[in-house]
């Protein structure tokens, strides 16, 4: 193996494990942060979609008997709105100072894990096997634009909050 594959092969393999510790984070963020009341994960699969289960569970409630109209069940809802409860779900909570510690630091992790894929993908640019391959060249920058995007919006997320 020559020093150009060599590097290749090493810039490569660095990368790819970039990339699975930035999806861990990603996950462990995803599990800590508090969710908003009323409001559902946009990955959601289409057998759970917000739209899908509110026509569902409307449906169920339409075919049993009411004993009041429906003008006074629309007022009710819409003031439940309004005034921030919602029926059959709860409030999220709101997170203590050590999970919000947490929340930072995995933060401050996942800003430099992306920050470390930035280094890997530029030296993945600058390999001559990368160079040299369109498809695989268009690759690598494509990664890297998204990667200094992530990290720009990390930066906009990190000075909101100071």
């Amino acid at each position: 193996m020559d020093c150009a594959t060599n590097n290749y092969s090493f810039a490569l393999q660095k990368y790819l494990l970039l990339q699975e510790q930035h999806q861990e984070l990603c996950n462990h963020l995803d599990q800590i942060r508090p969710q908003p009341t009323g409001f559902r994960s946009v990955r959601t699969t289409p057998s759970s979609s917000p739209t899908r289960s509110l026509s569902s569970s409307s449906a169920s409630n339409s075919s049993s008997p009411r004993r009041h109209s429906r003008s006074s069940e629309r007022r009710h809802r819409s003031h439940a709105r309004c005034s921030g409860w919602d029926d059959g779900q709860q409030l999220s909570t709101i997170p203590d100072e050590e999970t919000l510690f947490e929340i930072s630091a995995e933060e401050q992790r996942l800003f430099d894990v992306n920050e470390s894929i930035k280094r890997a993908l530029t030296e993945l640019l600058n390999c001559s096997a990368v160079r040299s391959d369109r498809s695989l060249r268009m690759w690598v920058q494509t990664r890297l634009m998204e990667t200094e995007k992530e990290l720009r919006s990390g930066r906009r997320r990190r000075s909101c909050n100071d």
